[in-house]
């Protein structure tokens, strides 16, 4: 199990959602040690997973010291695996597409799952007052997660001309 973070969980760690009676990150954190306890499962944070190749060959770079102040001479700065596999399950995460407009490049512009982990996972509010941009569910999830943790959401414009997404705690929407 290949993780290009330092941590396993990938969306579950900036989510407040639950799942099953427990919190998203709790969630991860208990089917990753689940899954660290099998004897045919290797765990391998920071390495991220470049190419599938013929007959099940995968090549992959894991980063280990890069993030070590003081490397050991004894170790690589990186090591490249070529990983040969029975079976594979290929789960290569969502890039989540900008909203293009006019000034989208300015610092302090950023995607709503952006938004949503340095809030949820890092504890990093990206603003005092802010505007939510959506053309879907995501940017409404992020407006709640802001407004919750005291941040005050301006509005959210939703591209599209109706929605049945639910405005979090009243806040104001503009369709269209």
């Amino acid at each position: 199990l290949a993780e290009q973070d330092f941590r396993l969980g990938g969306s579950l760690l900036s989510e407040t959602a639950m799942i099953g009676g427990v919190s998203a990150p709790d969630f991860a954190a208990t089917t990753i040690a689940e899954l660290a306890d099998m004897p045919n499962v290797t765990i391998m944070p920071r390495t991220t997973v470049f190419g599938w190749y013929d007959d099940m060959v995968f090549g992959a770079v894991e980063r280990v010291q890069k993030h070590v102040e003081t490397p050991s001479p004894d170790l690589p700065v990186e090591c490249v695996w070529r990983i040969v596999a029975k079976r594979a399950i290929l789960a290569s995460g969502a890039e989540e597409r900008p909203l293009v407009f006019g000034g989208n490049d300015r610092p302090g512009v950023m995607t709503a799952n952006a938004a949503r982990t340095y809030l949820n996972r890092y504890g990093v509010a990206v603003g005092s007052k802010v505007a939510v941009f959506t053309n879907g569910g995501s940017g409404y999830r992020t407006a709640a997660d802001l407004s919750a943790r005291g941040v005050e959401v301006a509005a959210i414009i939703d591209a599209r001309a109706a929605s049945t997404d639910p405005a979090p705690y009243g806040i104001r929407v503009i369709h269209g």
